[in-house]
């Protein structure tokens, strides 16, 4: 009976933490979940350097996390209130451009009064752009809410014409030329593309409203950091028998027919290897869609859609970090916790198009974030800079050993990483001279630690393509199987979330969301 489970859950991101602490809670379910890396949490994991300087890998900020909100009582529930929030001071995000920079406070009516103060001739324009966010945004919650349904819900509303909206597959691009004449007001509303990952040609306008309304309130920060979130459902999924396995590497998933029955997976102790199986009546996947199709699984069982999800899973692109670590704090320079959005162009496919000279040390764009004057727990002083380039810029190393890949790749991070440093330096004068510490990430290291397919932290392009997509949900082409996390809603920490959300009410039948909202809410008052 050691290796038999209720569910088994196929990585602990946010998606399989939230579906692992629901089906505890909620079903009182025996469930595995199954981590590759040495430490757990997926995206909500958090690293040391040096015994003081602390990051978070995945959570810059969150938005909607206003007590009484859904997201907030959602993550209170599958915490038992174990993750305490701090609100971000305001402004909460600067959009960096040559010539102008525009603040952003956590306010809606604020965000349209200050656009409308710096654009007045598109004031029309503006209220029509904040109006259609909001119908894009509920026509997203909608489609995903029907993909949680069984698929005859989702053709009868299709049927039914309920989506209300002529055409939701546009992109972010067609919308902004339609609709805005002034190319700086059109950047600045395309500022926070980085969130989903693709720039304005190729995203769908539905993503790039979801973001921008999910950050109306401001925005909001773990207090110790996103790490508190596992520790928080750890022991919630402990109560029933479960666990959470680090260093088990799930290679295939068991089938009895076109049934799901387990999981074969690789541990590791040390430096040796061997082989297990774990058995339940139910199989999570939090790996993402492309990875369970076709590394999990026979490919005969996505034949049907294989090429909508080659292309999904290699457009877009991946993202480069530099982790600094500083000797005084940031607020020397003016920092308050703020993040920066720091564009060359105000052309954000022009600076896209341009990705790659990043190896040249000429990065594109950048977002800068500070996690230690956002968490007051905080012991020493960071800050986070994200850019953009393509896998194969990285890929010859990807099989070499991780910090073991040679002097050729360490030269191209340091090129990089002076590149990124030169281009700070020349926004905020001084940011140098603060810096103690610093480490480069790239796209392979991430693809090791998680396997995602090229090291994406999106899942599958947010592009109109994606939301056509009738296979793509919950539910799979196998009994007993289900996704959850990024793709099984959208990309993000709330996405994924909402991701686990739909895979745990799925999992508990044709009524699981009414008695899931029932039972955690009611939890949700108790632990108050």
């Amino acid at each position: 009976m050691e290796n038999k489970y209720d569910v088994i859950i196929i990585g602990s991101g946010i998606g399989g933490l939230t579906a692992a602490s629901i089906l505890s809670q909620v079903a009182k379910k025996k469930v595995l979940v199954l981590e590759r890396h040495f430490k757990l949490g997926g995206f909500t994991h958090t690293f040391k350097r040096l015994g003081k300087f602390e990051w978070d890998v995945g959570i810059h900020y969150i938005g909607d996390l206003a007590e009484g909100s859904m997201l907030r009582t959602l993550f209170d529930s599958i915490t038992r209130k174990g993750v305490k929030w701090n609100k971000m001071q305001e402004p909460f995000e600067v959009f960096d451009y040559p010539g102008f920079s525009f603040p952003v406070y956590g306010k809606k009516e604020k965000f349209v009064s200050d656009l409308k103060l710096k654009f007045p001739s598109e004031s029309e324009a503006i209220d029509r752009y904040f109006r259609d966010v909001e119908t894009f945004t509920q026509w997203f919650g909608r489609h995903f809410t029907l993909k949680a349904l069984p698929s005859v819900f989702e053709k009868a509303a299709k049927f039914l014409n309920l989506n209300h909206i002529p055409t939701p597959y546009i992109t972010t691009k067609e919308y902004m030329d339609t609709h805005i004449q002034d190319e700086n007001l059109r950047a600045l509303l395309c500022s926070q593309w980085g969130d989903y990952g693709l720039p304005p040609a190729t995203s769908s306008f539905a993503i790039h409203s979801m973001i921008v309304a999910h950050y109306f309130n401001g925005g909001y920060f773990p207090i110790g950091g996103s790490s508190k979130i596992v520790e928080s459902i750890e022991p919630i999924v402990e109560e029933n028998g479960g666990s959470l396995k680090i260093l088990h590497t799930v290679k295939e998933i068991l089938l009895e027919g076109d049934k799901a029955v387990g999981v074969k997976v690789e541990v590791q102790k040390g430096k040796t290897f061997s082989e297990q199986e774990f058995f339940a009546d139910v199989i999570v996947s939090d790996a993402g869609a492309y990875t369970t199709y076709n590394k999990l699984l026979p490919k005969q069982y996505s034949s049907s859609f294989q090429k909508p999800l080659e292309t999904l899973s290699t457009q877009g692109t991946t993202s480069i970090t530099l982790y600094i670590g500083f000797k005084e704090s940031p607020t020397k320079l003016g920092f308050h916790g703020e993040n920066h959005w720091i564009f060359p162009d105000v052309n954000h496919d022009a600076s896209y198009a341009k990705r790659n000279d990043l190896a040249k040390g000429n990065p594109p764009m950048m977002y800068l974030s500070f996690p230690s004057l956002k968490n007051p727990e905080a012991e020493g002083h960071t800050a986070e800079a994200i850019s953009f380039a393509d896998y194969s810029l990285f890929a010859k190393w990807k099989d070499e050993p991780w910090k073991k890949r040679g002097e050729e790749y360490s030269q191209l991070k340091e090129t990089i990483t002076e590149g990124m440093l030169s281009f700070l330096e020349e926004r905020f004068p001084g940011f140098r001279d603060l810096i103690e510490f610093t480490e480069l990430s790239t796209p392979i290291t991430t693809e090791f630690f998680t396997g995602h397919k090229e090291g994406s932290i999106y899942g599958l392009s947010c592009t109109p393509e994606r939301f056509k997509q009738e296979w793509l949900g919950v539910r799979t082409t196998i009994k007993n199987l289900y996704i959850t996390g990024a793709d099984a809603c959208s990309p993000g920490v709330a996405g994924a979330l909402m991701g686990g959300v739909a895979a745990s009410s799925v999992v508990l039948g044709l009524t699981g969301t009414l008695r899931l909202m029932k039972e955690l809410f009611q939890k949700s008052q108790e632990t108050s």
